[in-house]
């Protein structure tokens, strides 16, 4: 057995007979080894192997179907919606109505199904990202799009120890190294022989209870976010940003605001500040609620330092997610900002992202790029950082922050224009918005050591280090 090329090998008669297949990218080594692995491991613990097909109430089944512009009640799960967390992102799904959904047949979901991205046209996305759907009992969900449906047999598999299973190398390795064709396109026949590695029932709930927690520590955050978008809707009105097109404005206006940018006196955009101007409540500008840091150091001359990038933002939770272990001699020349519990983020670069995030204990004393703002509360503020950060990355938020913005090319906004923020004050829903955006951040961390904890649990029982590699 040679690996000629990623996608080529040499191989024996023998493995080609194995598989049924003649073509060599499916007894590439990477997939030999991994069932190898799998056997190994049963054989060396007493453990049984069964094919995927043995452990779901029904056949897998590979979906088809293209999007159409409705405005249905039915989630329409399309690739895109497959994510790291495993979870199917309601949010990058489209919408289907009833009458589509009865006529669906297969292509129906049910709670706790498993989906397969079964087309990618490329190599090596085939396999990643396998994610469960979780969806209320009023609630309606069907496949859209080259999709593979698992619906595991909870008496035979748990089924959250067969996502995390899904997500391994060895599963991934298998899935990637069977597809077909120049799509690139993976069948349900080929899907449903992946031997998967049944441990003890003890160890597969260890195994699957966390990530099954992590998933609802996930939910429970999207609840949390859902919860503020309501709650500034209620309060201050749904604003709908038609696309941008010509308009005149006033001297007048231009000698009012200070600005001579076209940009900034687009009528939708100013829409935004009628409304929180009309909407009764109290308003206070940024200026008035934060000061912003000048806290900076030269990290040149440290062993090594905690650094933040904008990159490392999750942009739907305003939640810190990643971050980067960085050599002092080879700090780039934009890390230069102190950050502290509490501090609020703003990026100054392509804000319309919505890269928003506070600070949590994690990051105390860690170095964040010049990219961003960084702010904290004033000792008489009304809001807290957290506040904020939910108004700032609702709609009122990210269109005055648009609203603002310059340079075509590398879209950017000044310190200055953060300061002219409008903040509307809702007496009665401040302390909800803060704790449902500390709620999301508390779920997110947690979803995150729980995920972790439950791969590395995995991957220590497939020989494989904590980031799943050997």
């Amino acid at each position: 057995m040679k690996v000629i090329s990623e996608i080529s090998v040499v191989s024996t008669l023998q493995d080609y007979q194995r598989f049924y297949r003649a073509d060599p990218y499916s007894v590439h080594p990477r997939k030999v080894r991994s069932i190898e692995l799998i056997y190994n491991i049963a054989n060396n613990n007493g453990w049984d192997v069964k094919e995927l097909n043995c452990l779901v109430t029904e056949p897998l089944f590979k979906s088809s179907g293209i999007e159409r512009n409705v405005d249905g009640n039915v989630i329409a799960v399309k690739p895109g919606a497959l994510s790291d967390d495993f979870l199917i992102e309601f949010s990058k799904c489209a919408k289907e109505t009833e009458e589509e959904y009865m006529k669906a047949g297969l292509r129906q979901l049910q709670d706790e199904d498993i989906i397969l991205l079964a087309d990618a046209h490329a190599e090596g996305y085939i396999g990643y990202k396998t994610s469960i759907i979780r969806i209320q009992k009023n609630q309606k969900a069907m496949l859209l799009g080259h999709l593979i449906k698992v619906r595991p047999n909870k008496k035979e598999i748990n089924p959250y120890y067969l996502l995390a299973y899904l997500n391994s190398e060895p599963a991934r390795h298998f899935l990637n190294y069977s597809v077909r064709g120049q799509t690139v396109g993976l069948h349900a026949s080929d899907a449903e022989k992946l031997p998967v590695l049944l441990p003890s029932r003890k160890i597969q709930d260890s195994i699957g209870n966390k990530l099954k927690q992590a998933i609802e520590a996930k939910i429970e955050a999207e609840k949390r976010r859902k919860e503020i978008e309501e709650i500034f809707e209620r309060n201050l009105g749904n604003i709908e940003v038609r696309k941008l097109g010509g308009y005149v404005f006033k001297l007048s206006h231009c000698l009012e605001a200070g600005r001579l940018d076209p940009h900034f006196y687009y009528p939708e955009f100013l829409k935004v500040l009628d409304l929180l101007n009309n909407s009764g409540f109290e308003i206070k500008r940024m200026s008035e609620l934060v000061e912003f840091s000048k806290e900076t150091t030269n990290p040149s001359n440290t062993t090594q330092f905690v650094y933040v990038e904008i990159a490392d933002v999750d942009l739907r939770y305003g939640f810190i997610s990643s971050h980067s272990i960085i050599e002092g001699s080879n700090a780039p020349s934009r890390a230069r900002k102190i950050i502290r519990e509490g501090a609020l983020l703003i990026p100054l670069t392509r804000p319309y992202r919505g890269a928003i995030a506070v600070v949590d204990s994690r990051y105390n004393d860690a170095i964040t790029t010049t990219g961003f703002s960084v702010s904290y509360p004033k000792s008489d503020s009304l809001v807290d950082s957290y506040y904020l950060c939910a108004f700032l990355k609702s709609p009122y938020g990210l269109i005055q922050l648009i609203q603002r913005m310059s340079n075509a090319n590398y879209p950017a906004i000044l310190e200055d224009d953060i300061a002219d923020i409008l903040v509307p004050i809702l007496p009665n829903d401040i302390k909800t918005v803060s704790d449902n955006m500390k709620e999301i951040v508390d779920n997110l961390l947690l979803s995150k050591q729980l995920h972790s904890q439950a791969m590395e649990e995995l991957n220590k029982l497939l020989g494989l280090n904590a980031e799943g590699d050997k």
